[in-house]
């Protein structure tokens, strides 16, 4: 398997006791809703500063981005406003339990088309590095 959100971009899901291999490909049961605590103290974490660096909180973070390559040395002092501006968004979406029920979700169905296919999904990111 992949590594989680690396430069390849897979997803690597939590491995199972081989006492509780099932599924048809002994990957674990497709429908399975249980989250080990790996999953949730650090996938779904995960999964959740995903998506607010490339969606909820992107023009943000772009617009952090852009200061420190415009003005690289100096960027610590000039840019400082902009980053807790992004800093401050990701906050609010990480303290939000409803966002984390809907990163919880998503990577449920993620893990379970893993499970039932054995094909790791890709997930979407931008080009940009931060």
């Amino acid at each position: 398997m992949g590594t989680f959100f690396s430069k390849r971009q897979s997803v690597e899901f939590a491995l199972i006791p081989s006492e509780e291999i099932s599924g048809p490909l002994g990957l674990g049961d497709p429908e399975s809703k249980e989250i080990t605590k790996v999953e949730e103290e650090s996938i779904i974490p995960a999964l959740m500063q995903d998506r607010l660096r490339t969606k909820q909180c992107a023009k943000l973070w772009d617009e952090w981005s852009n200061c420190t390559q415009k003005y690289y040395w100096a960027a610590m002092y000039i840019c400082k406003t902009d980053f807790h501006k992004a800093l401050e968004c990701n906050k609010r979406y990480l303290q939000d339990p409803q966002f984390f029920e809907e990163m919880k979700n998503l990577y449920l169905k993620m893990r379970s088309n893993y499970r039932r296919t054995g094909l790791e999904q890709r997930v979407v990111r931008t080009d940009k590095t931060f």
